[in-house]
Order: structure tokens, then sequence, then C-alpha cells
């Protein structure tokens, strides 16, 4: 009876199922099935949770009735599999351990014969007896850790439910936040084109002021044209041509309000239409857009032969803040004949960040101009003198330039309003960008050019004498008979850029300023003819024999840099 009551089906679930009484029977210590299992989930939800991190939130939102149907489909098959153990456990312990009955109770027997068979020392009997005893034990420890599995794996199923079901609540509301996180940066976008606009709107009151000045401009031109003496036969479109004096055919209440409208205008903003209507190579994109699903290869080497960037789709800003105002006064300031711009810049003339690209400026003298910030994208400038001038990050991308003067002002060639004993007077380019420009006899020796681009340029014939070219780029430059005797051409960037001459670069560390270009950074590779013409800007007014001939019977070389600069 002693030992009946200390096989109570409590103490049996405590003594963790190994058979009481019988030697060698307790098992090592070692995580158990539940344990195992809970581990098992552990690791599975990590993976699943770190897998929703990286694949975001929509995946978990599209799938998530085949989650649910695959957890309820699990949970269902393993509460049905409970039952069936359940149900059949008598017949399935029967059919395994030949007895159906694994009740604490049930261990009394066995161990009495056990102990029976070892008084009557009759080994035959307790060994049979102990086989029973192990047989039913074996049955017993089967039974909880199957039960213990089950109810296990029914609580890990339900407890990874609701924790994926607060994950995906989780993820939905990143989900809305991120949503509401883009529609306040909408918001922000068409607060500041608001702004901008905003500013339109008072700028385009200046409009009628630069109206009024052309009218007043167009009186002193035909005032000028009265007082000269034409030659007989000069053709009717000649005589139409604006000359203006701004010495004498100006009166000074007319130069401070032309300098008061463009101080008054300032840089904004503005929409952007998407297309450069005064650009053929933009318009030939456009044109080409409707067939771009039938031509595909056609517009994609065009695309790369003229670098065509589609614009972004919808209302959208300027790059940087531009004045139309004050590229439209530039404008009727040429229109009217007023070729020398250096009187209204003494006074304070502003035409900083004008915006006044595809503008043609020939023959213009604008020493001392302020410029800086100026779009004079696709420029065509020749005979023009801006020595002198505030350049600083002015925009001459894809511009033809020709006979024109950047440099330095020296004494020599000061004019009115300016002091020679000033002279001489630096003109500032840093920043100032010559992307695939055409510059061809042009000059800016001295000039400071910290950081200019060049990149894609053509360079034929041009003079950098002793300017500062220090962290400028030049590269996929065409470099044709320019001179750098003198210039400052530390940590420029050479990468690309076409030169002529095995020994181009000994050459060009020979003459700039000593010490001033590390010529090791660089190694030559031939190339031909073609290639080089291949430069956009080389290509456009160059021909194959134009270029032999220029070269001089030279080799051409492509530039390639190899070693880091020097910070």
């Amino acid at each position: 009876m002693q030992r009946g009551q200390a096989g109570e089906p409590g103490d049996a679930d405590r003594a963790g199922a190994a058979p009481p009484g019988v030697s060698g029977s307790v098992v090592p210590s070692r995580p158990g099935p539940g344990t195992s299992l809970i581990l098992f989930v552990f690791a599975a939800g990590a993976a699943a949770g770190l897998m929703a991190a990286f694949v975001g939130a929509e995946v978990l939102e599209d799938s998530a009735r085949l989650i649910v149907a695959v957890f309820l489909i699990a949970l269902t098959m393993l509460a049905v599999a409970g039952g069936v153990i359940l149900l059949f456990r008598r017949r399935i312990l029967r059919r395994l351990f030949g007895m159906a009955e694994t009740e604490v109770e049930n261990f009394a027997g066995p161990l009495g014969q056990v102990a029976q068979g070892a008084l009557a020392r009759d080994a035959e009997a307790a060994t049979r007896a102990a086989r029973d005893l192990v047989a039913l034990a074996l049955a017993r420890y089967a039974w909880i850790t199957t039960r213990r599995w089950i109810v296990t794996s029914l609580t890990a199923l339900v407890a990874a439910m609701a924790a994926l079901a607060g994950s995906a609540l989780l993820f939905k509301q990143n989900a809305l936040l991120s949503q509401q996180n883009a529609k306040i940066d909408l918001q922000t976008e068409l607060l500041q084109l608001d702004v901008q606009l905003a500013e339109a709107a008072r700028n385009a009151e200046l409009a009628a002021e630069i109206t009024d000045i052309a009218a007043l401009l167009g009186d002193a031109a035909t005032a000028s044209a009265a007082g000269l003496d034409l030659p007989d036969g000069t053709a009717a479109v000649d005589a139409l041509v604006n000359v203006i004096d701004p010495v004498t055919g100006l009166d000074r209440a007319l130069m401070l309000r032309i300098v008061a409208a463009s101080q008054a205008a300032r840089p904004y903003r503005f929409l952007h239409l998407g297309v450069e209507a005064a650009d053929d190579v933009d318009n030939l994109r456009v044109a080409l857009g409707a067939r771009r699903d039938a031509l595909p290869n056609t517009v994609a080497r065009l695309q790369a032969a003229y670098g065509w960037v589609d614009p972004r789709p919808g209302a959208r800003l300027t790059e940087r803040p531009v004045s139309p105002e004050r590229g439209q006064l530039l404008r009727v300031l040429l229109a009217a004949g007023l070729r020398d711009l250096g009187v209204l810049n003494h006074f304070g003339l502003d035409l900083s960040h004008a915006h006044a690209p595809w503008t043609t400026l020939v023959l213009l003298t604008a020493q001392g101009a302020r410029l800086n910030h100026a779009d004079l994208t696709g420029a065509d400038i020749r005979g023009s003198d801006l020595g002198g001038a505030w350049l600083m990050n002015a925009r001459f991308d894809r511009a033809d330039i020709r006979a024109t003067r950047f440099d330095r002002i020296e004494a020599d060639r000061v004019q009115v309003p300016f002091r020679v004993a000033d002279a001489p007077y630096p003109s500032f380019l840093s920043g100032a960008s010559f992307r695939d420009a055409v510059v061809i006899d042009s000059g800016f020796a001295g000039a400071m050019m910290l950081a200019a681009d060049f990149d894609g340029a053509l360079l034929w014939g041009v003079d950098f004498r002793g300017a500062v070219l220090g962290a400028a780029t030049l590269r996929g430059a065409v470099l044709v008979d320019a001179d750098f005797a003198g210039a400052d051409l530390r940590s420029v960037d050479l990468d690309g850029a076409h030169v002529f001459g095995a020994d181009a670069l000994e050459r060009l560390a020979e003459v700039a300023e000593p010490g001033r270009f590390d010529a090791t950074r660089f190694v030559l590779e031939p190339v031909s003819v073609e290639e080089v013409l291949e430069v956009r800007a080389a290509g456009k007014v160059l021909a194959a024999e134009d270029l032999v001939a220029a070269m001089g019977g030279l080799p051409a070389f492509r530039v390639r840099r190899t070693g880091a600069f020097a910070d």
C-alpha cells in the first residue's frame, strides 16, 4: 500500500516518466520534445520576422490570406491528429507495447512479480516481470511525451498566429506612416512650389517695367540711327540694326532705371516646361518620343549620343534659382544695340542668375559684368569681351564660343569707365561650367577658374596661360593647341581627355606652373581620329580632315587617370 501510494499519477509525472524501481532506466537530462519545439518555433519566427522586415509589409499584406490559411490548416491537422491519438491511444499502445493501460497503478503488479521472482530465485519469472515493467514504463513515457507535444504544438501555433497578427498590424502601421510621410513630402513640395510661384508672380510685375525700358531704348536707337550718315545703297535690313553708344545715346535717368530693374528682379525656381524650345536637339528628343516604342534602338543610340535626359512627369521646378526677368533685360539691351555694358556695369547692373539660354552675344563688351550663376546654356558667343567679369558658377554648357575673351584685364585694354590705374582686373570663373561647349580661339589667361568644368568640351586654340585651374575637370575634352603655360593645374582631372603627341603629358607638366601638375597620375592610350570625333562637341564642328590638319601629324591619345588626387 505504501508503494502504491508513492506511485500516484502526480508523482509519476514529477518523476519525468522514468520507470521507478528499475535500475539503469534513468534518462540523462536533455531538452525534451517541448523545449526543442519551442526553440524551433522561436527560430522559425525570427526567420519569418527578418524576411518580413526585408520584403516589407506589402508582401505580408498580399499573402495574408495564404498565411492565415496555412496556419489554420496546420492547427486543424494538429488538432485532428491529437484527437485521433487520444481516441485510439489504447490500440496504438497495444500495437506498440502490447498493453493498453499505462496508469501508474499498473506498475504495482509487474514490480511485485519482479520482487517475488527475486526472492524465489526464479530468474526467468523475474526477467519476464522486468520486461513487462519496462514495456509499461515505455508506454507511459510515450503517452506523456505525445500529450505534451500535442499541447505544446497547439500552444505554439496559437502564439505564432497571435504574434504574426501583431507583426502584421505593426507592418500595416508602418506602411500607413510611410504613406503619410510621402504625403507630407508631397505637401512640402507643393508648398515650396507655391512659394516659388508666388515669387514668380511678384517678379512678373517687372515685365511691364522691362517693356517700358525696351520702348525707351527703341527711342534711343531711333535717335542714334537718325544721326548716322549711312552710305547710299545701304540695305534696308542693315539700316535697321540698332547701335547705341551708352555714353552719348543714353541719359542718366534711363541708365539708373535699367540698373534699378535689374536689382529689383530676384532669382527663383519656376515651372519647367519639359522642353527647351530653342534647342534643336531637345526638339528632336520630343519629336522621337512618339516613336519610342516602335524604334527603341534608334532612340537609345540618339539618347546616348546627345545625352538626353527624359524630364520627370508632372509639374517640376527648375534645378536651381534663376531670374528670367534679368535674362529678358539682357536680351532687350542686346536687341536695342547696346554692345558695351561697361557703363551700366559701373552703375551697378546686376545680371547674376540671369536665365538667358540660347542667347546670341556678338561683339559684346561686358567688362566687369555681374553674371554669377547666369544660365547661358547653348549661347552663341562671338567676338565678345567678358574680361574682368564675375562669372562664378555660370553655365555655358553646349555653347559655341569663338574669339571671345574671359581673361584678366590688363592696363592695355581697360575701357571707360574703368580706371587704368586699378588694372589688372581679374576675371572670376570658379565653378563655371562649359560642358560639351565649343571653345575656339578664346582666352582665359590669368582667370580664376577653381573647379571649372570643361567636361566633353572642344578646346581649340584656347589660351589658359597663368590661369588658376585647380580642381578643374576636363574629362572627355578634346585639347587642340591649348596653351597652359604658367597655369595652376593642381588636381586637374584629365581622365578621358583627348590630346595629341606621345609626349603630351610631359609637355604639359613642363609648361605648367612648376609643381602644379603631376603627370604620373595619368597614362596615354592611343585612339583613332574617329574616336576623337565621337565627342559631341568635336563632331559637331569638325570633319575628320579638319582634325587631322589641326593635329599637325601627331597621333591622338586618350588620357586615363591611374592615380588618386592628393587632398
